[in-house]
């Protein structure tokens, strides 16, 4: 009887070493996981596309400048793994009675050519919006490719906003369509 259990020790063990050692083990599971990643973002100020005292009726455009968003440490770390999906969450949000049509764009140079574009809309009634738009294959791999040498991706918001109601709007210095940023990556955990 102590033979048996022996065996089925030495059995146990050497399913184990075989098992630790081997790449890709096909009864372990296989996940993916969807990594939330802050993006840098800013304010839009209003106060500049728009002067003081807005009747109805007026139309400007607003934009910030590309900002740098670094692929370095454990964001381009999570970035070099497999992406299967990827999603740009976009919030904005207002205090002022403005509609608007904004696009994101997303760049590997500060200057270049956007290489994914994410337009989001907003009623004058919205205090704030928000919207989970894909990212295509392009700006998958532009992400794969800078997180693998450590680079930086370029986000830029640019758009169009007017002012339809039925008086003047008073447009001061603290008002601003707030702009937040995030990425929602799929990234292969086991595979």
């Amino acid at each position: 009887m102590r033979t048996h259990i022996l065996a089925a020790a030495g059995v146990a063990a050497t399913v184990t070493c075989v098992t630790l050692a081997c790449k890709d083990v096909p009864l372990l599971p296989k996940w993916d996981a969807d990594w939330y990643l802050p993006l840098t973002s800013q304010g839009v100020a209003l106060l500049g596309p728009f002067a003081g005292s807005v009747p109805p009726g007026t139309s400007a455009s607003v934009s910030f400048l590309p900002l740098p968003q670094s692929l370095d440490g454990a964001i381009g770390s999570l970035l070099q793994q497999p992406l299967s999906n990827g999603r740009v969450i976009v919030t904005l949000s207002k205090g002022l009675p403005v509609s608007g049509a904004d696009t994101v764009f997303l760049s590997g140079t500060s200057g270049g050519v956007p290489v994914d574009t994410f337009a989001v809309a907003f009623a004058a009634g919205d205090a704030s919006v928000t919207d989970t738009i894909p990212i295509g294959s392009a700006g998958l791999s532009l992400l794969s490719s800078q997180a693998s040498s450590n680079g930086s991706i370029y986000i830029q918001l640019r758009g169009r906003i007017s002012y339809n109601g039925a008086g003047n709007l008073t447009v001061t210095s603290a008002d601003s369509i707030g702009v937040k940023l995030a990425l929602l990556a799929t990234i292969a955990v086991s595979r």
